[in-house]
Formats: structure tokens, sequence, C-alpha cells
């Protein structure tokens, strides 16, 4: 799998991470909060009943008395309130000189404490109130305690999971990113290997881990399809490779009784004139055969190469001299130039690749074009590239001219346009040497066809001399 998607998983385990966090930490907060407002609302409620009994009792003595005794917590205090609400003795906080109730709330109070939150001069705090009734007069006994320990509480667990949340998360990320590599690996793997298999390598089979999960699933489905098609081009392979065997022979007999045929004088202009079409058709179907068979041969990689020193140069030279009235029939001007190429393999391989580029050329540029066959040497390679002043072939089927079959323009019929084998055939000879074969547009207009091949040292003592050796004009004089 590769890194965009473990990305994505996990960024996504993250943010749901953060949710669940977020909403953990709301929780913590709040009942945090709620928890240490109920314990001092715990001590508060207590601490107004003695006040409140010892204040009905014994006056206001024993409110000071009981004040000072029961109220502990930070900031408190407590005082009595009239029925309008007035301030008649206070204790302990300054805050509880004056009311802390509103005057509407007075009279709405019974005997049972009531306990609320409110802010007393900017400050919160916990304020608990009940009623009694003091020589038949009916007054408010008030308690009251600051939130500021419960709020200071709260603050310090926030801060500390604001800053333990993105830790958090981070260390998470990490685990989590190699979680997904590690759970991931043999997918990465499997990819890695599918990727590499072509049509050249459909025996090659991806790994299948050692457990019983998904992955391994995933891998034997995948071997399973490779099995399949596998079999399927083999069957193609060899259904293509029969069919030339067969085809190979009744085309020879035919073209052997057509060419008796031909030199009998009797024929009448009409009758001689089919028989040569049916013979060119003939030479065309057997072409298409030894094409089809190279093909099949590339496949199985059984082509057959001879190994021995091999001038570029000059089987371009021999490419174009038995093109000659080809080229002068269009009216195209082709030139070779260039120093000798030397490498190693097949030269009636290759020169079958170099007439079928230099037709090609010739057959695509226009009458009175020019093609340009120039050989070439590198460091370690060598090559010949051919220059036409065609129309061209478009940036996005300069990798598909060499598929078989394929053709740039679809109107072109079998006589102008050919089988459609030539530059497949061609790639399948230059790659069997060990060579690549490529098309880039030539300027100011056409296509550069360029095959590069490995370079081999010139048989023999090297030449006395480094400038182009060799030069030659065909076509149109």
């Amino acid at each position: 799998m590769n890194a965009p998607i473990r990305v994505r998983m996990t960024a996504w385990y993250l943010a749901l991470l953060a949710c669940v966090m977020a909403g953990v930490g709301a929780f913590v907060i709040l009942r945090l909060g709620a928890d240490l407002t109920d314990a001092t609302d715990r001590s508060l409620r207590p601490a107004l009943d003695q006040i409140a009994t010892g204040y009905a009792r014994e006056g206001f003595p024993e409110f000071h008395d009981q004040s000072a005794t029961v109220l502990a917590d930070e900031r408190a205090g407590s005082q009595i309130l009239d029925p309008s609400g007035r301030v008649l003795r206070s204790y302990g906080d300054p805050v509880s000189i004056t009311p802390m109730l509103g005057p509407r709330d007075t009279p709405h109070l019974g005997a049972r404490p009531v306990i609320a939150s409110g802010r007393l001069k900017g400050s919160h705090f916990r304020i608990a109130a009940e009623a009694v009734t003091r020589k038949g007069q009916r007054q408010v006994v008030v308690a009251a305690a600051s939130l500021a320990p419960v709020d200071r509480s709260v603050h310090r667990v926030l801060i500390l999971l604001l800053l333990a949340l993105p830790a958090a998360l981070l260390a998470t990320a990490a685990a989590g990113w190699w979680l997904a590599r590690r759970a991931m690996l043999p997918i990465d793997r499997m990819i890695g290997t599918a990727e590499a298999i072509g049509p050249a390598d459909l025996r090659d089979r991806v790994a299948v881990p050692a457990t019983r999960d998904e992955v391994a699933h995933l891998a034997r489905t995948l071997n399973t399809m490779l099995d399949r098609i596998q079999l399927g081009v083999d069957a193609q392979q060899r259904l293509v490779a029969d069919t030339s065997h067969e085809l190979r022979t009744p085309l020879a007999t035919m073209r052997t009784e057509l060419d008796v045929s031909l030199r009998a004088d009797e024929l009448s202009p009409p009758a001689r004139q089919i028989l040569e079409s049916t013979r060119e058709e003939v030479d065309r179907m057997s072409a298409t055969v030894e094409d089809l068979l190279t093909l099949a041969r590339s496949d199985e990689h059984s082509l057959r190469l001879a190994d021995e020193p091999v001038d570029l140069a000059r089987l371009a030279a021999e490419a174009i001299e038995r093109l000659d009235t080809h080229a002068q029939r269009h009216g195209v001007a082709v030139i070779a130039e260039g120093p000798p190429a030397w490498t190693r393999g097949d030269a009636d391989r290759l020169g079958h690749v170099l007439r079928n580029l230099v037709d090609n050329a010739v057959k695509f540029s226009p009458a009175g074009g020019r093609v340009t066959v120039r050989s070439w040497t590198a460091v370690g390679e060598v090559g010949v590239t051919i220059e036409d002043d065609g129309p061209g072939i478009p940036e996005e089927l300069r990798e598909r001219v060499f598929d078989r079959f394929f053709r740039v323009d679809r109107s072109r019929t079998r006589m102008t346009g050919g089988s459609g084998l030539g530059l497949a055939i061609a790639r399948a000879v230059v790659e069997a040497h060990g060579g690549h074969i490529a098309v880039q547009r030539s300027q100011p207009r056409g296509s550069a066809f360029t095959i590069a091949l490995p370079a081999a040292p010139a048989p023999g003592p090297p030449r006395a001399h480094a400038a182009p050796v060799f030069s030659h004009r065909a076509g149109r004089s």
C-alpha cells in the first residue's frame, strides 16, 4: 500500500481518536467540577444547619460562635437577613457585608436549605440559605463558600489535558503509522510484484503470507487470476505459432504455382494482371506470417539470434540500397551518414528492423521530402536514428505505435498502412539484443526513430580516422 493511503488511514484514525479523547476530556472536566461542587455542598449544608439552629436558640452571639466553628472553607462567610433583605449581622469574607440574596429570593425560602451558585463581587461562590424564626420574627440565615478551589482544580486538569492530548495524539500517530506500515507491508510487496509482472513474466507469482487472513486470501486470489491469464496467453501464443507454421507451406506452394503460371506466354493481359495482384497478396500474407512467427518466438523467449560483429552503419546503407526503387517511386531522398557503429547480434534481424523503419519513413514522407538515416556512437552504446519529414506522431501515441496491429491513422488500409506489426517486431528484436527503441518528434516536423544497442569493439585493427566514413544517398536525383 502506498504512502498516501497510509497517511489517510492514520489521519482518519487520529481524527477519530481526537474526537474520542475530546469527549472523554470534556466528560472528565464536567464530572470533576460537579463532584467538587457536591463536596462543597456537603460541607456547606451542615454548616448552615448548625449556624441556623444556634442563632434560632441563642441569638447573635451563637451565630458568630457557630460561624467561626463550622465555616472552614476558603473565603467562607455568613449573614442574617431580615424579610426585606437587609443584612442584620455578618461574619467572615467581606462579601457577607452586602446581601448575598436578592430581596425577591428571601420571601420564598423555607425551613429546608436551598443551595445555588452565584457571583459575589466578581467571584464565584456557592450560596446556601435557610429561613428561621427568632422571637416570632421570620429571618434568613445565609452561608457562602468560594468556588475558587473548584475552579482552580478544574482549570489545572484542563491545562493538563490540553498538554497531554497533543502529545498523546503524536505518539498515537507514530504508533499508528508504524502499525499501518507493518500491517500493509505484505500488500506493498504484492503490489510491487504485480507491477513488475508483464507479458514476458506471467510465470511470476506474488508471495502468499503464512497467515489465514484477508491478505493471504488476496495473494491467493491474485495468483489464481495470474494462472488464468497465463493459460489464456499461452493458448493464444500457441494458436498464433501453430497457425503461422501451418500457413507457411500452403503460401509457399501458392507462390511457386503463381510464379510458374506467370512464366507462361499464352496468358492474356487481364489474366496476368490478376495473377500478379494475387502474387502480391501472397507475398504480403507470407510477410505477415513471418512477422507473426517472429513475435511468437519472441514471446516464448525462443527467438534465435546470431552473435557476430555487426556494423549498424553498413546495415543502414544496405537497407537504403534495397529500398532505392521504393524511395524513387515516392519521390523521397534517403540520406545515410555517420561513423561505423559496431555491436554484436544478428545482422539479418537488425537489417530487417532497419528496412522496416526506413520503409515507414519513406512511406509517410511527402513527395520531395527527405529521410535521414544517421548512425552514432556514445559511451557504451551505438545506434541509428531515422528522421523523416512526415506528419509526425502525437506525443500520447508514441508508446502505442509499438503495440501490435496499432496504426496511428485508423483510416489507412492494408495497402497503405501495412499489418501494424513492423514496429512491434522492431521493438522485440531490439530488446532481444539488449537495446531499446524510441520515437521522438523531429525538428522542424516529422518523426525520429532511434535504435540504441550495446557497443562492441570493431573487428580488426582500429581505423586511423574518426570522421564519418560512410555517406549514401538514394531516392530522387
